[in-house]
């Protein structure tokens, strides 16, 4: 299955859907703007250009911030506005005044924002005309609740298929790379080898860190959406099983680091590296397998603890009776010593 091919087919139609979206609001928006008696009813449509974002909660806040920016914009200039001359100097004036407040409460840069906007454009068209005023509030208002509801109902953002998408890839990528670490285990953990695969732990990290963030913004997609409550069920159960690849990406990186230092003490006895490779093989080859079911069989029904059950994976590898009461006091002690390593390296 060609993730990427479907993730690029699926922010086309996200687009179009976007644009779909703003044209019916901003259509919608001003016609009722003008029927409610707006004389400048473009500014609706403004307001729903700028609050349709990416989620409706996202939506909601920006829209939110503009109300209240404008109001506190046009409530610093409505009175003092007829007494001062329009140009650049009382412009930066008022900007001055009206912002300071704002910025002195910390609050939102959007909000900010809005508020010199809201400033900068009262100030210039008041002197025009005396419906500027009570239109922008009107029509900001207007603008805002057609873009949230047409949000809500023409299909509602829902980010947890892209999530899932994401995580998959992650899950084989990682399941590929205990596969490469096998194979390098087995080969004797040639140098130029060892330092491929640190590189491509590294990148395994940032495609971690993306996985990570398009989980949180499907799970924002899911806020204030009346049609996402089955995909709730789905969203804890990527999050799941993200929960338990991190636990094997963080595995495979100390194992990798282990096994390099193992081997620079030429005491890495051939059979235990080929039982090692077997037992990374095997693991590799499980989390690839759950991996490409979180796309083919993925089901809501299925419980979220089943998702990756390593418990099913036979151990390889064996130690030493006697040292089975020690076994956490050397994990401890190898750890450390390779903290200790790094931290004396300059």
């Amino acid at each position: 299955m060609d993730i990427n091919k479907g993730k690029q087919k699926l922010e086309l139609i996200k687009g179009l859907l976007l644009i779909a979206k703003i044209s019916i609001a901003s259509g919608v928006s001003w016609e009722l703007a003008k029927m409610l008696g707006s004389k400048h009813p473009y500014l609706a449509p403004l307001t729903v250009i700028l609050s349709i974002q990416e989620t409706i909660q996202h939506s909601a806040v920006y829209a939110f911030y503009r109300i209240i920016g404008t109001l506190f914009g046009i409530a610093a200039t409505i009175f003092i506005i007829k007494h001062v001359e329009v140009n650049g100097w009382t412009i930066g004036l008022l900007l001055t005044i009206g912002m300071v407040l704002p910025v002195v409460l910390r609050l939102h840069k959007t909000i900010i924002h809005q508020i010199a906007l809201t400033i900068l454009l009262v100030f210039v068209f008041v002197h025009k005309t005396n419906y500027y005023v009570s239109d922008r509030i009107r029509d900001t208002i207007i603008g805002a609740l057609v873009a949230i509801i047409v949000h809500i109902i023409i299909v509602p953002p829902n980010y947890v298929k892209e999530a899932r998408r994401t995580l998959t890839q992650f899950g084989i990528d990682l399941g590929q790379l205990f596969e490469k670490v096998a194979y390098w285990v087995n080969n004797n953990c040639t140098f130029v080898e060892g330092e491929n695969l640190i590189d491509d732990t590294t990148n395994l990290l940032q495609e971690l860190h993306q996985v990570e963030k398009e989980l949180r913004k499907a799970e924002k997609s899911l806020r204030l959406n009346p049609f996402g409550r089955n995909k709730k069920q789905q969203l804890k159960q990527n999050e799941q099983f993200l929960f338990q690849l991190k636990h094997g990406y963080t595995y495979i990186s100390g194992v990798l680091t282990t096994f390099n230092d193992w081997s620079k003490t030429n005491s890495l006895p051939t059979v235990d590296g080929q039982k090692w490779a077997v037992q990374l093989q095997v693991l590799g080859e499980y989390i690839t397998e759950q991996a490409n079911k979180n796309v083919e069989n993925y089901s809501i029904k299925k419980s979220s603890l089943d998702v990756l059950d390593l418990s099913l994976i036979p151990l390889q590898i064996r130690i030493p009776p006697e040292l089975e009461s020690h076994r956490y006091q050397l994990s401890l002690y190898n750890d450390t010593l390779k903290l200790i390593d790094k931290l004396k390296a300059k």
